[in-house]
């Protein structure tokens, strides 16, 4: 008597193993890995108020008025002729919001409100930082 050939393939145990794993894995790794997505957000935000307000420094030394700009659209108009254009567009920030120039005419800050979109809350991305003013 021949003995039947066994079928290929996995029993429903070695599956819910299986599953049971990766829902372990992905409990233990998921926060770690959305906390670096923040850390990488706030990064590029900080980066680019550094960018814009190294351009808003270039301005003040080479614009046409030798002033602070007072917003960040102002260094987006089309130059005159002979005059250099700062900056062809103002990106988002990682969050879709807008930066923002805030400038006494002495100092300049360029912010972000940060992921949860509100001016003035303790997530906001600025440079420089209050105590470098």
């Amino acid at each position: 008597m021949a003995s039947r050939p066994r079928a290929a393939g996995f029993t429903l145990i070695e599956i819910m193993v299986v599953v049971v794993i990766i829902g372990l894995l992905a409990t233990l790794v998921g926060p770690k890995i959305w906390q670096m997505l923040g850390f990488g957000q706030k990064g590029i935000a900080e980066a680019k108020c550094r960018e814009y307000y190294n351009d808003a420094k270039r301005w003040q030394l080479m614009g046409p008025t030798r002033k602070l700009p007072s917003s960040l659209e102002e260094m987006v108009a089309p130059a005159k002729e002979g005059e250099e254009n700062f900056l062809h567009k103002i990106d988002d920030d990682p969050w879709g919001g807008k930066y923002r120039l805030e400038s006494d005419g002495k100092r300049v800050r360029v912010c972000s409100n940060g992921p949860d979109g509100i001016e003035g809350t303790e997530d906001d991305v600025c440079f420089p930082e209050l105590e470098e003013r």
